[in-house]
């Protein structure tokens, strides 16, 4: 993995971090529980040295049951009390190593120095998440949660439910990425680039607080690539319904009769995005464009999108997408 180059412009799937950024990023010094921007990075979950962290270790040590104090952030956060640490089997284990294994040699080298972990938490809400979180120089280092049911469903499960959510009602939609790999995969490439992107800087930024929280707001106004800004693309890079992306049932809930949903796949073909949500921000852009890629031309996967048997949309196979993939992606 590799920021983009300036030839290339400039250089949370957590239901939480979808909702801060499609319904409204932050604004301002003030966290989105309205704290005082240093009050909130002050908290111990936002404070690298609650960690115990130490970059020497191996990262598998790091895989495992979320931590007491994160756990807790995350309850109060979400409103839940049945968030419980989860204990890997040997098999999940496995299977995380040998994706992690697959990333780009950066990207590894990037968790290795500044990944605090990837912690597993029975009954989250969404598939998954990653934040920032600071040290004493105000450095950000990353962390990610996964939801341990991505085990239990498949690839193309996961993203069906993801796609199919924007839709009133049955829109017959699938997405296909084949049948060899669990929907953890997902949550694990998409968080894993929001991290990336964190530690690394692939865009401007993840989410405006990280840039009042490291440089007093300093380049908040960026634009970056086909972006104006992190949540508006540029003209030529819109499309119909785009407003109207509802995952999840979040924002109000689905907002798009399924009777258009052949409307709302002939408009996004013409887009340089890898997916319908990617398009909801330069975030969600580049994790998208990450996660296809590497299903694609890494791990050798299909990726179609299908309305009532019939494929709509296939980003990666040519068109914009691909082509602002091969830059984002370094083998």
């Amino acid at each position: 993995m590799k920021s983009y180059s300036t030839r290339f412009f400039k250089t949370v799937s957590g239901l939480y971090a979808f909702y801060v950024l499609a319904l409204g990023p932050a604004c301002g010094p003030k966290s989105p529980e309205g704290m005082d921007i240093g009050k909130y990075t002050a908290q111990p979950h936002m404070q690298v040295r609650t960690y115990g962290f130490d970059p020497k270790s191996f990262l598998a040590s790091r895989i495992g049951p979320c931590p007491d104090f994160l756990l807790g952030a995350l309850k109060e956060m979400d409103g839940r009390e049945d968030y419980r640490p989860y204990i890997l089997k040997p098999a999940e284990k496995r299977l995380l190593l040998d994706l992690l294994a697959s990333l780009p040699a950066a990207m590894r080298r990037a968790f290795q120095e500044k990944l605090l972990g990837i912690y597993l938490v029975e009954n989250f809400t969404g598939n998954g998440m990653s934040n920032w979180v600071l040290d004493e120089r105000k450095k950000v280092h990353a962390w990610i949660v996964i939801n341990p049911a991505a085990f239990k469903k498949s690839l193309s499960e996961t993203l069906t439910g993801r796609e199919a959510s924007v839709f009133q009602g049955d829109a017959g939609v699938r997405v296909d990425c084949g049948t060899k790999y669990p929907g953890v995969l997902y949550t694990l490439l998409h968080e894993g680039l929001h991290a990336y992107d964190y530690v690394e800087g692939v865009t401007p930024y993840v989410e405006r607080m990280v840039v009042q929280a490291t440089k007093g707001g300093q380049g908040e106004g960026a634009s970056w690539d086909v972006w104006a800004a992190i949540d508006k693309p540029r003209p030529e890079a819109d499309f119909t319904y785009r407003d109207k992306l509802h995952f999840y049932g979040l924002g109000g809930g689905a907002a798009i009769p399924a009777a258009d949903a052949a409307k709302v796949y002939e408009a996004f073909k013409k887009t340089p995005f890898a997916s319908l949500y990617g398009s909801l921000s330069w975030a969600e852009d580049a994790a998208e464009l990450f996660v296809f890629h590497h299903i694609v031309r890494v791990l050798k996967q299909p990726y179609a999108v299908r309305l009532k048997g019939r494929v709509v949309a296939e980003p990666m196979k040519d068109g914009q997408a691909r082509a602002r993939a091969d830059r984002l992606y370094e083998p």
